[in-house]
């Protein structure tokens, strides 16, 4: 049975003709602070759900026509009520809220989501002039920032931080350029959310084991006529691969893995999520909704271990950036006072400056 719409030609090309491991266009940044609100979305009842001034790290993360912003506060001590606590955001109907008990020998981490209005289509009535759409609380919000959470807990050394929670609060600004229902883009809004979240604790100074790199895939049912077959990159040593139906087959189940999908690619064919530690090879999320072969699985989970490690470089270069950024000023100033910044060293090396310049140096 073939679907209504032809996601992959006989010359093994896609809907907006990518081949089928060729990522969109991927930008990951580190900016310095989330755009200040408007005076008119300052004013507006549903401003709360803005992401508040001060933030500890912010980072952008693009996918193609998919596009999330990650704000980190923290760590900083636990709120009681207010935005960031679920029972406050629940009561006043504010956005979708993961948040789980305090524990004194560990940090806690709570996530919050909010859907900018002009990237879905809503109802009469359900926008608001803040540019947040009311009554973000629904379920692919929610499981949004339940996997986002459940994502990074593992990584964060949260027993740095006792007794301290880490704020973070996704904003979708734009959802795979659609604008009809409000369950499309699933996987592009959680990959991108993985993305910019790991490059906003990064720029806020919080420890991770490991870059966590997230990306969507697909298993396209047979090879095209004219396609390559697509051989994995390395092998996995499972035993349930030993009873798959397609054990005894060559290397690749058949089937055509396709990375970093679309919306219609997304509806019409078998997907998952994936997010990787790319230097350890460690999996710290899968996201699966549908039904699967066994070999199928495993050729995609191995296709998103590679596949992240083009995303880890793209976030390497991020960050990169970001820290060049920082440290321009400092050389601009040494380049204007050239003794300034080896002030220091040359009272050392001098020997000769008494009291006197060893109190200056300290």
């Amino acid at each position: 049975m073939q679907s209504r719409t032809q996601l992959l030609t006989p010359s093994a090309l896609r809907l907006d003709s990518r081949l089928p491991l060729e990522l969109r266009d991927l930008s990951l940044s580190i900016l310095p602070a989330p755009p200040s609100p408007s005076a008119s979305s300052a004013a507006s009842p549903s401003s709360s759900a803005l992401p508040p001034a001060g933030a500890d790290g912010y980072a952008l993360a693009s996918h193609g026509l998919t596009s999330v912003s990650s704000s980190v506060f923290g760590p900083r001590e636990p709120a009681r009520s207010g935005a960031w606590s679920g029972a406050g955001a629940a009561a006043q109907g504010g956005p979708a809220t993961a948040g789980g008990a305090q524990k004194g020998d560990r940090g806690s981490v709570n996530v919050e989501v909010g859907v900018a209005a002009w990237s879905e289509r809503v109802g009469q009535g359900q926008a608001s002039e803040g540019g947040v759409r009311r009554g973000g609380k629904d379920r692919r919000t929610i499981e949004l920032a339940a996997a986002v959470k459940n994502t990074f807990e593992p990584v964060l050394l949260l027993h740095l931080y006792p007794r301290s929670a880490i704020d973070i609060y996704l904003q979708i600004l734009e959802n795979d350029g659609c604008f009809e229902a409000r369950d499309e883009g699933e996987r592009a809004v959680l990959q991108a959310a993985i993305n910019a979240t790991s490059l906003a604790l990064i720029s806020a100074g919080l420890p991770l084991s490991d870059y966590v790199c997230s990306l969507s895939l697909a298993s396209y049912p047979s090879l095209p006529p004219l396609g390559p077959a697509q051989i994995p990159p390395f092998a996995l040593s499972t035993p349930s691969a030993a009873f798959s139906n397609d054990a005894a087959a060559p290397p690749g189940s058949g089937s055509t893995t396709l990375l970093d999908l679309v919306h219609a690619e997304e509806q019409g064919l078998p997907n998952l999520t994936v997010a990787v530690l790319p230097r350890s090879g460690r999996v710290t999320l899968v996201n699966l909704e549908t039904r699967v072969g066994v070999g199928r699985f495993e050729e995609m989970l191995r296709w998103g271990v590679e596949g992240a490690k083009v995303v880890q470089q793209a976030m390497e270069e991020a960050v990169r950036t970001w820290a060049a950024s920082l440290a321009a000023p400092q050389q601009q100033l040494g380049a204007l006072f050239p003794g300034l910044l080896g002030s220091g060293a040359g009272g050392a090396g001098g020997g000769g400056g008494g009291d006197e310049d060893d109190e200056m140096d300290l």
